[in-house]
C-alpha cells in the first residue's frame, strides 16, 4: 500500500498557506514508518522450525517450533498388494513464528493442505518439510493434512514393521510412528491420538484407547480407536489380523484384550492378560491412582524383537515372553504406564527414567506380595553382575546402548539405593508425586527433584550411580544397609 493510497494519506491543497516541502516530507517519512511498523506487528518474521528437537542422540527426529496436540489418522490397510494408505490431520500450536514445518514419515506422501490449501512440500527420506501456505505465530494453533501410501515393510529399517502369516504389527521403540503416520516423533511431545483402521472385512484391528466404533464401510471393516489422554508418539501401534477381543470393566475401568488365534496357547494367554487388573491395583498402591482411562494387553503371532512394549493402556507382548514369566513383564510393562507413558522422556538419554523406575517395580511389587526384600536384588546385583555392566554411563549411554542390561540393572539398583538413603516413607512419596504429574521431563529434572525430598546430600550418590562408569564403593553414602 502506497503513502496515498493510504485512508489517512490526503493530497496537500495547493494555497497560500500549504505547508513546505520540507513539511509535506517529514509527514511523509513518519506516515511511512507508522505503515512500516503497522506491517511488522502483523506479519510475523516467520521461520522455518527445522528438522529435528534437539536430541542429541537422534538429531533428525521430529520437527522444531510446535507443539503437537492431536493426531486424527487414518489409514486403510491393502493386504493384496502390502500397501498402507492413509490421511493424517496434525493439529498443532506453534512454539514461535512459523513459516515452514517438519514431520516424521517413512511412506510416500501425496498431498499436504493447511486447512482448506493445498502447501508447497519437499520429502527427503522421513523429513518431510511443510511449506506453509499461511504463517502462524507463537502460540497460533494450526491444522496440516497429509495424504500417504506405502508399503511399510519396505522402508522399516531396523525394525517396527511385523507381517506374520498375514497379521500385520506397527510397533517399536524408540521409533515407530513414521512407518504409518506423520508426526513430531519424539517422546517430547505427547499429544492425543484418534484412529481409524480399515481393514479387509472379518479381520480385527487394534489400536489404543478406547474402541469408539466397529462399523463396516464399502466392504471393509472400519475400527474406531481415541486415546483420552496425550501419549508420545512411540507408545502408539496397530495390530491387524484374526485376534480374540475381550472387553468389559474392571474397577471400573473399560478394558481390551486381545490375543492372535495364530498361537497355540491362546486361551492360556487369554486367562494371563486378564491379571492386568490386579497387577494395576498393585502398583497404584506403591505409585498412586492409575494415569489412564483404559487398560489391557496384546499378545500377537510376531517373533517381536522385544519381550513387551509400554503402548499406552495396552502394553504389547511377545507370547512366548508372556507366558514364561508373565508376573515379571507384566508388572514392568505396566509400570510403564507411570514411568515412560505419564511422565514422558525429555530426550532419549534419559532412558534411565523409563527402565529403572520400571525394572525397580518388579522388585517392589514382588517385595509387597511377599516375595522377599528388595534390597536382595541390590545386594545380589552388586555380588555376581560381570564387569562390563559397570562400564557404561547410564546417565548418558548413547543410542546404541539405550536397552543395555546396565540400563535396566544398574537402573533399578540405583533407585534401591536411593530408597535405602532417604528412607521408605520419603522414598514413596517422591515416588508417587514425580509419577502423578503428567509431562516430560529429565534424568537431570529428577536430580533435583530427588534432592528436594532428602534429607542427605545426593549429589555424590548420583556422581557413584549413573556418571560413573564404574562400579559403585559399597558405602552407607551410596545406599547400602546392613
Amino acid at each position: 500500500m502506497s503513502v496515498l493510497d493510504h485512508p489517512r494519506a490526503q493530497r496537500p491543497r495547493i494555497g497560500r498557506n500549504r505547508p513546505t516541502i520540507t513539511v509535506i516530507a517529514v509527514v511523509a517519512a513518519l506516515l511511512i514508518a507508522a505503515i512500516i511498523a503497522w506491517v511488522i506487528v502483523l506479519v510475523p518474521d516467520a521461520t522455518d522450525g527445522g528438522t529435528g528437537v534437539g536430541d542429541p542422540y537422534f538429531p533428525r527426529m521430529g520437527g522444531g517450533g510446535y507443539d503437537a496436540e492431536k493426531y486424527a489418522i487414518d489409514v486403510s490397510w491393502d493386504d493384496t498388494h502390502a500397501l498402507l494408505s492413509g490421511t493424517t490431520t496434525m493439529t498443532a500450536r506453534a512454539t514461535k513464528d512459523l513459516s515452514a514445518v517438519h514431520v516424521d514419515l517413512a511412506l510416500k506422501v501425496d498431498r499436504v493442505s493447511q486447512g482448506t490449501t493445498v502447501t508447497e512440500y519437499t520429502q527427503d527420506g522421513q523429513d518431510v518439510r511443510v511449506k506453509l501456505a499461511e504463517p502462524v505465530r507463537a502460540g497460533q494453533e494450526f491444522a496440516l493434512t497429509l495424504s500417504y501410501a506405502g508399503n511399510p515393510g519396505l522402508v522399516s529399517g531396523d525394525g517396527g514393521f511385523y507381517d506374520t502369516n498375514g497379521e500385520i504389527v506397527v510397533a517399536d521403540e524408540p521409533s515407530s510412528a513414521p512407518l504409518w503416520f506423520p508426526s513430531n516423533d519424539h517422546p517430547s511431545d505427547p499429544a492425543l491420538m484418534d484412529v481409524t483402521l480399515r481393514v479387509p472385512t472379518g479381520k480385527q484391528a487394534v489400536s489404543v484407547g478406547r474402541l469408539d466404533s466397529h462399523t463396516t464401510e464399502g466392504g471393509r471393516d472400519v475400527w474406531h480407536w481415541v486415546s483420552s489422554q496425550p501419549m508420545a508418539t512411540y507408545l502408539n501401534f496397530f495390530a491387524i489380523g484374526d485376534f480374540r477381543i475381550e472387553q468389559g470393566v474392571v474397577d471400573g475401568r473399560p478394558y481390551v484384550y486381545a490375543v492372535s488365534n495364530q498361537l497355540p496357547n491362546a486361551d492360556e494367554l487369554m486367562t494371563t492378560l486378564h491379571d492386568t487388573a490386579g497387577i494395576v491395583k498393585e502398583l497404584e498402591n506403591l505409585y498412586g491412582p492409575y494415569p489412564f482411562t483404559e487398560i489391557g494387553g496384546v499378545a500377537a503371532g510376531a517373533d517381536f524383537d522385544f519381550g513387551g512394549l509400554e503402548i499406552q493402556t495396552r502394553p504389547l507382548y511377545q507370547a512366548d515372553a508372556l507366558q514364561a514369566d508373565s508376573r515379571q513383564l507384566m508388572v514392568h510393562e505396566l509400570a510403564h504406564m507411570w514411568f515412560g507413558n505419564n511422565v514422558t522422556l525429555r530426550g532419549w538419554k534419559d532412558i534411565f527414567m523409563n527402565e529403572a523406575f520400571a525394572t525397580h517395580a518388579q522388585w517392589m511389587v514382588g517385595e509387597q506380595a511377599g516375595d522377599g526384600p528388595a534390597n536382595d536384588y541390590l545386594n545380589g546385583y552388586y555380588d555376581q553382575l560381570p564387569d562390563d555392566i559397570w562400564q557404561l554411563k547410564i546417565s548418558d549411554p548413547g543410542p546404541d546402548d539405550l536397552f543395555d542390561e546396565a540400563v535396566y540393572v544398574r537402573g533399578a539398583m540405583t533407585m534401591q539405593a536411593l530408597r535405602n538413603v532417604m528412607g521408605d516413607d520419603a522414598f514413596l512419596a517422591m515416588c508417587r508425586e514425580w509419577a502423578q504429574r503428567p509431562g516430560s521431563r529429565s534424568l537431570a529434572e529428577f536430580r533435583v527433584f530427588a534432592q528436594q525430598h532428602a534429607s542427605t546430600d545426593l549429589s555424590g550418590f548420583f556422581t557413584a550411580w549413573v556418571d560413573t562408569p564404574a562400579k559403585p564403593e559399597r558405602t552407607p553414602q551410596n545406599g547400602f544397609i546392613a
